[in-house]
């Protein structure tokens, strides 16, 4: 189809084994492990980093992406909930920029994959500006969720130089039924995310997911980079 890579998620349990043998099948396709859609509690040092930084080396990952933000649990870092505010954010911004170096050692970049909570002023800031200020953490930007969330993906880019490393790129607003409309047929201005993301965001891949459709996995996949090739050109 002309898919140069993917982004696997759910990944954390596999065996080493199973990582070897996705590996091989990679290459036998002759695609890349751009990223790996990885929870929070996997940045901390500690036994799960050390297991995940091992998979990773083995299927060739370039970029492992922290996938949650901030909740109200004992340590503060887990699945994305009610805020404990800015100090909390500031919390987690240290220990991603902190994991960012370590996968640095180990010839990997570090990112962050948001939602509509990060977009969302808490005490005045918008966490996903508090994660602007880390040296190293890069943005995996949701572009639909960005603007759900009333939040501009193109100004956003601009705002953070070189830090958007990927965007997923999906489409809005959804319908009646909360489907998304496919790739390119809602009312985001691709021409001009595109150009931002290019020109000054820095970004090395672009993402494309899909969610209810009447067509088949494939079938999906296959109308969705045909769209992307369309409105990118």
């Amino acid at each position: 189809m002309g898919y140069e890579g993917v982004e696997f998620t759910q990944y954390e349990k596999w065996t080493p084994e199973k990582a070897k043998e996705t590996g091989k099948l990679m290459d036998r396709l002759h695609m890349k492990v751009f990223a790996t859609h990885t929870e929070p509690e996997y940045f901390e040092p500690g036994d799960k980093m050390k297991a995940a930084i091992e998979l990773n080396h083995i299927l060739g990952t370039q970029n492992v992406c922290c996938v949650r933000g901030l909740a109200d649990t004992p340590t503060g870092i887990g699945y994305h909930g009610k805020s404990p505010g800015p100090d909390g954010w500031k919390e987690l911004t240290d220990v991603l920029q902190n994991a960012a170096e370590i996968l640095k050692k180990n010839k990997m970049g570090c990112s962050f994959h948001n939602h509509a909570v990060e977009f969302q002023p808490k005490d005045g800031v918008r966490p996903i500006d508090i994660f602007g200020k880390s040296k190293d953490l890069t943005f995996h930007i949701d572009v639909n969720v960005c603007r759900r969330a009333g939040s501009d993906p193109v100004a956003f880019t601009k705002q953070h130089p070189k830090k958007t490393d990927s965007l997923l790129l999906t489409d809005g607003p959804p319908d009646a039924g909360r489907q998304a409309p496919a790739l390119g047929k809602g009312d985001t201005n691709w021409k001009e995310v595109f150009a931002a993301a290019e020109s000054v965001g820095g970004v090395k891949y672009y993402l494309l997911t899909h969610g209810a459709t009447d067509l088949t996995p494939l079938e999906t996949v296959k109308r969705d980079l045909e769209q992307y090739k369309s409105i990118h050109g």
